[in-house]
């Protein structure tokens, strides 16, 4: 077939997904948050050995996972809880102490923060390439309009680690708070820019209904945080103003939105041209206001980390209860960033890191302490930078061959090329103090 063909081809491979289920979907994220907590309790290597150590422990599983073996996840689950559960036992002298002290931990950092926003950038970095192979199975892709899927977390979980790492703005002076904004939305507007004129140049391949004719993952970004930061400014009650914005965007979805942005009309102006990522920008705020809810929990001194853990637990428990029930009579819709959606990016994040938590606490010991691997910190300290190489990495190698028609042998070749690559890239830029 010639280029316009695989293009079609490619398109047409990419919809009418209809995904998974949302327990195979946060086993697929899960697998690979067991492996870094398995790196993160160990004791380290030399500094070269270690990053081969890591490699080997958490990003070669995490692609034959997803698709070597992605039918076996449940059984991958399995095996890294049971290794889990072995190291963990060694740690079991004197939790009733540990949990009673003070929320206080070492040099006043918590390290599953740094973990839960490098993991986020790491399993994207690979789905991103991974998804344009046969071997990366249909249910994971992204689902044309409702439904669960491993990508379809991806924004989600971009935008709610965001969150995570928020800035408290009553500490900080408007002035710098300005500032800072403004870089950070300047360089996504650029980003964004960028990307869209590349695709039209190089004619690659893109869908329409996923955000837009114009719009993409980058614009979404900078008007999440235009709006969030606005809101936080006024009020800290995090929690409450992502409840008021979920309800009020599944409001207007209810009462018109979502038949609009699912119907025929022509994309006759810029607004109705992107109907996808514009509609969707109030329900991506809800998800970052979360994330800074679950931050206020993680950094509140004045309680004992028995009381922060049980806190997550429960929560935990109630926002899995109810993103089941709102799925029953509102289904969930990435496009939309509805209600359901909101909820299970919401899900995905307080369960890890109500895992992350335990472990870290668990292992606070006078010597060794559960830190952040070697490679999820060089992602963490420039994420959209690694972002930005793993993006134009994957574009490099969709221009230069037809993935979808390569052999499973040589797929797996490439991505783990392409891991090492980016992950070799952002470990020297790093070094050489490069960031964005």
């Amino acid at each position: 077939m010639n280029s316009t063909e695989y293009k079609k081809y490619h398109e047409s491979f990419m919809q009418n997904n209809h995904g998974s289920t949302a327990v195979h979907t946060f086993l697929c994220i899960f697998f690979t948050v067991q492996c870094t907590i398995y790196i993160a309790i160990k004791q380290r290597f030399p500094i070269c050995c270690q990053y081969v150590y890591e490699y080997l422990v958490l990003v070669l599983p995490m692609i034959i996972a997803h698709t070597v073996i992605p039918e076996h996840i449940y059984s991958l689950n399995i095996i890294a809880s049971v290794i889990l559960l072995f190291n963990l036992l060694f740690s079991y002298q004197n939790v009733y102490k540990k949990f009673m002290q003070q929320n206080v931990f070492h040099n006043d950092r918590l390290a599953l923060i740094s973990c839960l926003r490098g993991l986020t950038y790491l399993i994207t970095g690979l789905c991103i390439l991974a998804v344009d192979s046969q071997d990366f199975p249909r249910y994971l892709a992204k689902t044309e309009r409702f439904g669960y899927s491993l990508m379809d977390t991806g924004v989600g979980l971009f935008v709610i680690v965001s969150g995570l790492v928020h800035k408290d703005l009553r500490k900080e002076r408007l002035r710098k708070i300005v500032t800072g904004n403004v870089k950070v939305i300047l360089i996504l507007t650029i980003l964004g820019v960028g990307r869209f004129v590349s695709v039209k140049q190089l004619d690659y391949q893109e869908h329409v209904t996923e955000y837009g004719v114009h719009w993409n993952f980058f614009f979404t970004i900078a008007v999440c945080k235009i709006i969030s930061t606005i809101l936080l400014y006024f009020s800290d009650h995090t929690l409450l103003l992502c409840i008021v914005t979920s309800l009020f965007h599944e409001f207007t979805l209810f009462f018109g939105l979502q038949n609009w942005v699912f119907g025929d009309s022509p994309r006759d102006s810029l607004i109705s041209a992107n109907r996808e990522g514009i509609s969707s920008s109030l329900g991506y705020v809800a998800i970052y206001l979360y994330g800074v809810h679950v931050r206020s929990l993680l950094l509140h001194k004045r309680v004992t980390k028995y009381h922060t853990q049980i806190q997550l637990v429960i929560e935990t428990i109630i926002v899995w209860f109810l993103m089941y029930f709102v799925n029953l009579v509102r289904p969930t819709s990435r496009t939309l960033a509805n209600l359901g959606y909101c909820l299970y990016t919401d899900s995905l994040l307080i369960s890890m890191t109500t895992v992350l938590y335990f472990a870290t606490v668990l292992y606070e010991h006078k010597d060794v302490y559960f830190s952040v691997p070697l490679l999820l910190a060089h992602i963490n300290k420039n994420g959209l930078l690694y972002f930005l190489i793993a993006n134009l990495l994957t574009g490099a190698i969709n221009l230069s061959m037809r993935t979808l028609l390569v052999p499973s042998i040589l797929t797996f070749v490439i991505l783990n090329i392409h891991m090492i690559v980016t992950l070799r890239l952002i470990v020297c830029l790093n070094f050489l103090g490069i960031r964005i």
